[in-house]
């Protein structure tokens, strides 16, 4: 008894304090919004025995059935099927900053994790295999584990286990519960305790000193937990004696802050199981606590015993409902007066007041007009003015009273209302704007100059001008005068449901569908989806302490920061990042009301108030997580046709390969959903791709040749990686795609032309040669055929004639004699006709061969041809002619001989010449021909060739009878120019036919 009551004296005031605090922790909770992953959304296994993240990022948990590795979205499982090294799926693990990860696993091993390798310690790194029981590490990098009874440190110089155990403490430890803190061992009424590079001892009372602890624990603030064989907890904070906390199978419940400063609530159960306490969803709640850890970006992770991963986070958004008093879910208008009092008016239930943490409700039975409330307004006497579809009520001194005055348009609506600083009250309407002072007032239209008689909002700017929204458009209202802006001045859209100065004078506008709008300076700019807006609704605009706008529009709730606004004005930018707000952050209804004014209000406190259609919402900004660090970029895997090619450049793709699937990540944990990805493969894409939250690239078909893939990330908040070292890949070619291979066709493309262009050549050279022997034989067959003929006419045929003639000259003088004169005159004719006939026989025959060309030679052939021309003709020719019979052939002469005939045959016929110049000169190298008129001339290529004349074919004989003499052909000419014709022959030899 006496030792009890020592024990109960210790504890007592310990427990008034714990107890104390028990109840008032609940009125310090903040509410909690939780994710959690079991294995039925990606985790190898429920029961949690690490976290980690390391310095690329990832998110490390060790399970009992594997090791996963997080990014926010998709876990990666490492376990014995699928990776080398690993030794075992049940684990524990530490990790260091410098990035390794150190395995523990159930039967003794030790693993590292480096580099992407795992692998496993044992002699060379002083570490006995299947003999480790214990694995704890520092925040600096210090490891230490426990080797059957003694205690080990890691030496990076080193790179082994040393002994660090004191030779005094031959003792058998144990590793310390709760968060990996150290060792434990019990000798002769003391416990000794290992924790941070430090061996502590701790003096037992005597009432424990014979007692076997079964478990000993260390919490994060250094407290030392531990249960007696009879299931007493007590607990030892620094050289104070052991304080109860527990009974035999009781469990106490103390509070303790994490590494971020958080207060909780913590059940230590029976067997040290530690349960964490939190507020979420109206309600307290427990996890099986195993493991704490907080990540760079500052969220905080329990791995449970049993019930997997859990993320807990300050709920962003509040919510109040009919469940926390609000007279109806369905809430509109919302104003804060000067007392501090929020005051929201509801669709069909009337008004609620919220003060000092709990909602009054009011209705048409207190006073109010109606129950459906359309503006809240306070004036500068401290009257809460209320619009209501029942017309206006002013709450003053705890009554509610109609308004008697102003007098507003019959079945008219009030929408908003404001007092200026004159004094003034104005009550936007759906039928015109109402002004009433000093018992006046007065009612203005669009006649007046408003841009709408539709009013839904009014406020006034730093200079004392108001401006009016509604649907229809923007107005002004300046020294008494109306201004009005609509689409066609460049205002975003005629549908105003928001207006509000920035302390630079800015007025934003916000409207239903059209976006957002700035003006300044007399420029509107608009923003929409299209620049990065979450949607093009803008229902309310609330300005937080760090620049942000807050817009409540019917998908939820967003924020976009006001310097990328102005910037996007400014030109600098084109793109704004916007950040959603729903459900998962703890709106309970996404769609928020608009259009009656105000719709939402900023508190003196700093909230931000928003009607939804379940309720209000109310954000905290200063609660606000915000990621500033650009999130960095990972390639984890490349594919092709679905089998993996490694993650680090460079990799070479195989001919032949169809399909290529880059997967891609940027570890992030808050609003790791709202991460966006743009990459672009250099060298086939022309831009970024934008690929919102999707991490896989997909590329079919791509040519072979030399890429870069770069991808770039931006996290929730809109911050965008700088761009990395690019990923280098290689698609190879096919071989009949390669260089070589292509050269190589095209050195035998080549080649197949040569041979064929050959070919065809030496087939046209025969073909030439053929039809040149053809045409050799054919003029000499023709030549041929006129000499025989010839030498048949002037032997046979003219002969005969002779002979006739003869005898008719013969049978004429007996007659003249006889003086017979018809008959004399018959004969005389026939002796006429004769010699006629004899006459044309000799030309024929001559012009079929002529006969000087083989009696005189070829010289005296041509020279006496321009003889009988220049006789027969009025042209007066020149000439002059070397000796030329030698030259050539004997069947070949008569060939040159046409080609002269032929041309003065021409000159004759066609050229209307006077004069005519027949050179033929003969050289060493050539033989030319030239034959010169001064005729009309004609235009080669467009006048036909001149019409052949008797033995000939014109121009195409001419040259082709050149042809046949080895000579090249030419003739210039030109319409009253003249024309010289020459063929010029090379000498190198005798021509032999």
């Amino acid at each position: 008894m006496p030792t009890n009551l020592h024990k109960f004296m210790i504890a007592k005031p310990c427990l008034v304090c714990l107890l104390c605090m028990f109840y008032l922790v609940p009125r310090l909770f903040a509410q909690y919004d939780f994710r959690s992953w079991t294995t039925d959304n990606g985790l190898p296994q429920n029961l949690i025995r690490g976290v980690y993240q390391t310095p690329d990022g990832y998110l490390w948990i060790a399970t009992l059935d594997g090791l996963a590795r997080f990014d926010g979205v998709r876990f990666t499982t490492f376990s014995t099927g699928n990776t080398p090294g690993l030794l075992s799926n049940r684990l524990g693990m530490i990790g260091t900053p410098k990035g390794d990860l150190w395995i523990n696993t159930e039967n003794g091993d030790l693993m590292r994790y480096r580099g992407g390798r795992f692998e496993t310690l044992g002699d060379r790194q002083g570490v006995a295999r299947q003999l480790i029981r214990g694995l704890v590490g520092s925040s600096d990098g210090k490891v230490w584990i426990l080797q059957q009874n003694v205690v080990l440190q890691w030496s990076d110089e080193e790179e082994k286990f040393t002994n660090i155990t004191p030779k005094d403490m031959q003792l058998r430890f144990d590793a310390l519960r709760w968060d990996r803190a150290g060792f434990w061992g019990q000798d002769k009424g003391t416990l000794y305790c290992f924790r941070n590079g430090v061996f502590a001892s701790h003096k037992l009372p005597p009432g424990l000193a014979r007692r076997p602890l079964w478990r000993v624990a260390s919490d994060p603030e250094g407290n030392i937990w531990f249960e007696t064989e009879d299931r007493l907890q007590y607990r030892i904070s620094g050289d104070n004696p052991p304080v109860l906390m527990a009974g035999r199978d009781k469990s106490s419940t103390v509070s303790f802050r994490d590494p971020l400063g958080n207060s909780w609530t913590m059940q230590v159960d029976s067997r040290l199981d530690r349960w964490l306490e939190y507020s979420g969803a109206g309600a307290k709640k427990t996890i099986p606590l195993a493991v704490m850890y907080v990540d760079r970006q500052r969220n905080l992770w329990v791995g449970t015993e049993g019930r997997g991963l859990f993320q807990l986070q300050k709920r962003l958004i509040e919510s109040y409902s009919t469940a926390q008093g609000l007279a109806d879910k369905n809430v509109f208008p919302i104003f804060q007066d000067r007392s501090g009092v929020v005051w929201a008016g509801a669709w069909n239930t009337g008004l609620s007041r919220f003060q000092d943490g709990r909602f009054t409700n009011f209705t048409v039975a207190d006073g109010l007009p109606s129950e459906l409330v359309t503006a809240l307004f306070e004036d500068r006497k401290g009257r809460l003015w209320i619009g209501t579809h029942g017309g206006l009520a002013i709450y003053q001194n705890g009554r509610f009273h109609p308004a008697t005055t102003p007098t507003l348009p019959e079945h008219t609506l009030v929408q908003s209302i404001l007092e200026d600083r004159n004094g003034t009250l104005w009550f936007g309407t759906w039928s015109g704007l109402v002004s009433y002072k000093d018992g006046t007032t007065r009612v203005y239209k669009k006649e007046d100059g408003l841009a709408t008689d539709d009013i839904h909002v009014i406020i006034e700017d730093h200079s004392g001008d108001l401006w009016i929204g509604g649907y229809g458009g923007l107005t002004r209202f300046h020294n008494g005068e109306f201004t009005h802006w609509t689409t066609r001045d460049g205002l975003p859209a005629d549908n105003i449901r928001a207006l509000y100065e920035d302390s630079d004078g800015v007025i934003w506008i916000g409207t239903y569908d059209g976006g957002l709008g700035r003006y300044k300076d007399g420029r509107f700019t608009g923003y929409t989806t299209r620049e990065g807006l979450f949607n093009n609704g803008v229902f309310q605009i609330l300005e937080d302490r760090r620049g942000s706008f807050w817009i409540s529009c019917n998908r939820g709730i967003y924020r976009v920061r006001k310097q990328e606004l102005n910037e996007v004005a400014a030109g600098h930018r084109r793109f704004i990042s916007s950040v959603p707000y729903g459900k998962a952050d703890g709106l309970l209804n996404e769609e928020c009301n608009g259009g009656l004014w105000p719709a939402g209000v900023k508190t003196r406190e700093g909230e931000l108030w928003f009607p939804t259609q379940e309720g209000i919402a109310v954000i905290a900004p200063d609660r606000l997580v915000e990621d500033p660090q650009p999130p960095p970029v990972i390639v984890e895997t490349f594919l092709v046709d679905n089998f993996s090619a490694g993650r680090e450049g460079p990799i070479t793709v195989a001919p032949n390969k169809e399909n290529i699937e880059i997967q891609y990540t940027t570890p992030s944990f808050i609003r790791p959903t709202q991460v966006q990805f743009r990459y672009m493969l250099e060298g086939l894409d022309r831009d970024w791709v934008e690929a919102g939250p999707r991490r896989t690239a997909y590329y079919s078909h791509v040519p072979p040749g030399h890429y870069k893939f770069r991808v770039v990330a931006a996290n929730s908040d809109g911050v965008w990686s700088a761009e990395g070292e690019p990923l280098r890949i290689t698609v190879l070619a096919p071989f009949y795609r390669t260089g070589w291979f292509q050269v190589l066709m095209a050195l035998a493309a080549a080649l197949m032309i040569v041979s064929a262009w050959r070919y065809r050549v030496a087939q046209l050279e025969r073909a030439q040669v053929l039809h040149q022997a053809f045409s050799q034989q054919l003029i000499a067959s023709q030549e041929n055929e006129r000499k025989r003929i010839a030498a048949e006419l002037h032997d046979s045929i003219g002969q005969r004639l002779v002979v006739i003639k003869n005898l008719a000259l013969f049978v004429l003088r007996p007659q003249r004699a006889s003086g017979n004169g018809s008959e004399t005159q018959t004969i005389q004719e026939i002796s006429e006709e004769a010699a006629l006939a004899i006459e044309e026989t000799r030309q024929i025959s001559y012009n079929l061969r002529p006969f000087q060309l083989d009696r005189l030679g070829l010289k005296k052939a041509i020279e006496a041809m321009i003889r009988s021309v220049s006789t027969a003709s009025e042209i007066k020719f020149t000439s002059e002619i070397d000796d030329i019979d030698a030259v050539f052939a004997e069947e070949l002469r008569i060939n040159f001989y046409r080609i002269v005939q032929e041309s003065l045959g021409n000159i004759m016929k066609h050229a209307q010449a006077t004069k005519v110049n027949v050179t033929v000169i003969k050289t060493d190298q050539a033989l030319i021909l030239t034959i010169t008129d001064n005729g009309r001339g004609f235009t080669p290529g467009e006048t036909a060739s001149p019409q052949p004349g008797k033995g000939g074919f014109g121009l195409t004989g001419m040259r082709e009878r050149a042809r046949l003499l080895g000579g090249q052909f030419k003739i210039q000419s030109a319409p009253s120019r003249g024309t010289t014709m020459s063929v010029e022959i090379p000498l190198k030899e005798p021509i032999h036919g």
